[in-house]
């Protein structure tokens, strides 16, 4: 299943790496269009001001998870669109993955990925019904019934089909860096 709404412009604040906006925007739209492996072909300048943009944007996305701990995220709340996030993500796998799959970094970056597929476009009158739902069990305890809020159940299908998706997809690109690696 392919992610919903997931093309949100770029946000302005993500790319403060000293270069221009139009700049980042062009390299941006290069590993966008022809994919990650871009980056090996960029002067070690594009590269820095790559690498930047990617802690940047991670770091951003990483205090929105921090804020939402919820299983369901509104996706408005990302810093940018799936597709620059994953792509921050997997500028800073290429990095990580030859200290092994097992290292810290892989792993967190990992989860971080596949954890996109929590953020999902909530109808509106869907999501005040979540803020009420939400309200009401914070004054009551934190046990959560979900049977008490279907509507959260149509989301949740939504959020394990598209973390399937993901983690695939996460996978076998650790997996082709691994064998790039090796070959090198």
């Amino acid at each position: 299943m392919e992610p919903t709404n997931d093309v949100k412009k770029t946000d302005k604040r993500s790319t403060g790496t000293g270069n221009s906006s139009s700049e980042l925007d062009t390299l941006l739209n290069t590993l966008r269009k022809t994919g990650i492996t871009a980056i090996l072909t960029m002067n070690k300048k594009a590269q820095m001001a790559m690498s930047n943009w990617a802690h940047d944007l991670v770091s951003q996305y990483n205090a929105v998870l921090k804020n939402n701990p919820m299983k369901l995220k509104d996706i408005r709340a990302l810093p940018c669109s799936k597709i620059d996030a994953k792509l921050a993500i997997k500028l800073l796998l290429m990095a990580s993955v030859p200290k092994g799959i097992e290292d810290d970094i892989v792993v967190d970056l990992r989860n971080k990925f596949i954890s996109l597929g929590s953020f999902q476009s909530i109808d509106q009158e869907d999501l005040l019904k979540l803020e009420k739902y939400l309200s009401g069990i914070q004054k009551k305890s934190m046990d959560i019934d979900v049977s008490s809020f279907p509507e959260l159940n149509k989301y949740m299908s939504m959020i394990i089909s598209e973390q399937k998706v993901l983690l695939h997809e996460i996978n076998s690109f650790i997996e082709d860096i691994r064998k790039i690696k090796k070959n090198f």
